[in-house]
C-alpha cells in the first residue's frame, strides 16, 4: 500500500515494522525513532509514524477554540519555535495558529485526546468559576494567562 502525503514529493510505502538492529530511522514528523508500522520513502530516507501520517492537516483543538491549528512541515518563524504545550523547541512538524500558538505534532495529538475526553466530563459544569469575583479584579488576576495560548484569562 502506498499514499501521497503533503509533506513529501514521492509516494510513501507502508512498512509493517522496523528492526532497530539493522537500521535506525527517525520520523520526519515528530523526530522520534520509528518503530512499529509506518510509511516511508526508501529512496529519500523519509519516514513517518502511522500516527504522524494520519494526523489531520487542520485541527480544532479543545485548548484553543478561537482558531484552527494548521499542520506545518517546519517551523513557521524562520527563527526559534517553542511548543506551547511542553516548552521544547519545535524542529519537525508543528501545529501552528495565526495567533502564534504552536504545538509539536505529538503534543497536539496527545493534548487534543485529553481535552476531548475532559470536555465531555465537564459539560454540566458552569463556565464561570463562582469563586472569581470579576467585579474586584486584582493585579494578580489581570496578569494570569492561559497556559496554552498565553492570553489573559479574563479575556475568555
Amino acid at each position: 500500500m502506498s499514499l501521497l502525503h503533503f509533506s513529501h514529493e514521492h509516494p510513501l510505502v507502508s512498512i509493517e515494522s522496523h528492526s532497530h538492529e539493522i537500521e535506525k530511522v527517525y520520523c520526519s514528523g515528530c523526530g522520534e525513532l520509528v518503530s512499529g508500522s509506518s510509511f516511508g520513502c526508501v529512496k529519500c530516507g523519509f519516514y513517518l509514524h502511522r500516527q504522524c501520517t494520519e494526523a489531520p492537516a487542520e485541527m480544532n483543538h479543545p485548548f484553543h477554540r478561537n482558531h484552527n491549528l494548521n499542520l506545518l512541515t517546519r517551523n513557521p518563524y524562520g527563527g526559534r519555535c517553542i511548543c506551547d504545550f511542553c516548552g521544547k523547541t519545535c524542529e519537525n512538524f508543528v501545529y501552528h495558529c495565526s495567533c502564534n500558538l504552536d504545538f509539536h505534532i505529538k503534543c497536539a495529538l496527545f493534548s487534543h485526546s485529553i481535552g476531548e475526553k475532559r470536555n465531555a466530563e465537564f459539560e454540566d459544569i458552569p463556565r464561570i468559576d463562582p469563586s472569581i469575583n470579576t467585579g474586584n479584579v486584582t493585579e494578580e488576576l489581570k496578569k494570569a494567562e492561559c497556559f496554552a495560548c498565553w492570553k489573559p484569562l479574563l479575556d475568555s
